[in-house]
């Protein structure tokens, strides 16, 4: 690609990038979910959302099947409420997972036109994504310089040929994936147009504190395109047992920054507003106030503050005491909202988890409530003692 055609790439607006990604594993949000979501974002004044779910199986699995007509008509009316509330749509498509370069006239034809569906439909950006693909794959030649000009070659040529910006998540989307990391940015920065944006999360794919700086990640100092934090500070597809509410930290020099959820509606309608919030912990609980989220929580806050990162393992949290369990009581029985319920089985495992801690959950009650191998880890038997107590006052 010449220079001249890097020149007429349509770019995204120079303004700061905000906003959400449906992206994660397991969960599927409904229209509903969605136009509630985007609401809430023109609500807050971020602009951005990024539909790219791994639950989706045309955007993903089946990448070469086109849309069937209903979805294409409520797509279309999604990307009509955003852009009324000043919401970017980004949408994603994932070819990297069987993408045959020995077809490649064939494949790129139909990877084109799933992206033209999509910008006739008003997505205001096509995002090629290559991440969480593993070898063998015949996306991945045998060379790290193969494997990054088949992907830059897609990208920039499906840009060419869109009125829309493309944006790229590459392969190597965070240091931790490989160690050619280095070699890869700096090889992909080159083959890429220079004024085509990439997702990235930093040094690890669950980013510690200000992560996209030269400091935290080379890739900071590899790229000269724009850099979007793809930032799963919350996300809880890869620990499904566990919740993340505690404050945003480490992200005021991040510049753009979106936020990959969990797929509980209720509850990312109030991570976004936590993001927003940011490290202001005096902000953070207005935010959990404001989601109707009761007093009592905050006694039990710690257990739920946030992941471990590449810079962090939160500190635990001293033993429960009687107030912790009278938190949760209240919350299980008391709290009966929409957030309530997406809350509940995260609740009941922590009630679980400090009574297995203190010594006080029978055995019985550990092989009812957890998996196989871990009563066996629990009570070193696959039985358990009679009796237990009840689950509720």
């Amino acid at each position: 690609m010449t220079d001249a055609d890097r020149i007429r790439l349509p770019r995204l607006p120079e303004t700061p990038i905000r906003g959400y990604i449906e992206g994660y594993y397991g969960r599927l949000l409904t229209w509903q979910d969605r136009r509630r979501i985007i609401t809430r974002l023109a609500a807050l004044g971020m602009n951005a959302y990024l539909y790219a779910p791994k639950e989706d199986p045309c955007h993903r699995v089946n990448w070469r099947n086109a849309w069937p007509a209903d979805w294409m008509s409520e797509f279309t009316a999604m990307c009509d409420t955003a852009a009324a509330g000043g919401v970017m749509v980004l949408a994603g498509i994932a070819p990297g997972l069987d993408y045959d370069p020995n077809r490649d006239t064939a494949e790129f034809e139909t990877l084109l036109a799933k992206a033209l569906s999509l910008q006739a439909a008003g997505a205001h950006a096509i995002v090629v994504m290559f991440d969480d693909i593993e070898p063998p794959s015949p996306t991945l030649d045998p060379t790290l310089a193969n494997e990054i000009d088949l992907h830059a070659g897609i990208a920039g040529r499906l840009a060419a040929r869109l009125d829309v910006p493309t944006i790229v998540v590459p392969r190597i989307y965070a240091d931790e994936i490989s160690e050619a990391a280095p070699d890869s940015y700096r090889a992909l920065a080159a083959a890429l147009p220079a004024d085509m944006p990439l997702f990235h999360c930093g040094s690890h794919i669950v980013a510690g504190t200000d992560p996209l700086t030269g400091s935290t990640t080379p890739a900071a100092n590899s790229f000269h395109q724009r850099l979007i934090l793809w930032d799963n500070h919350y996300c809880n597809d890869y620990c499904p047992r566990r919740l993340f509410v505690g404050r945003h930290a480490g992200r005021t020099g991040v510049r753009d920054l979106m936020l990959n959820g969990t797929g509980m509606v209720e509850t990312d309608m109030l991570l976004l507003g936590l993001m927003a919030a940011g490290d202001n912990k005096a902000a953070w609980r207005e935010a959990l106030a404001a989601a109707g989220v009761p007093q009592a929580f905050h006694e039990l806050a710690n257990w739920f503050d946030g992941p471990v990162t590449a810079d962090m393992v939160p500190p635990a949290p001293p033993p429960a005491d009687k107030a912790a369990f009278d938190a949760i009581e209240t919350l299980l029985w008391r709290w009966k909202t929409p957030l309530a319920r997406e809350w509940y089985p995260f609740l009941f495992g922590l009630k679980h988890d400090l009574l297995i801690a203190s010594g006080e959950l029978p055995a019985l009650r550990i092989a009812k409530t957890q998996t196989a191998p871990l009563q066996r880890r629990l009570t070193g038997s696959t039985t358990g003692d009679e009796g237990e107590p009840d689950e509720k006052p």
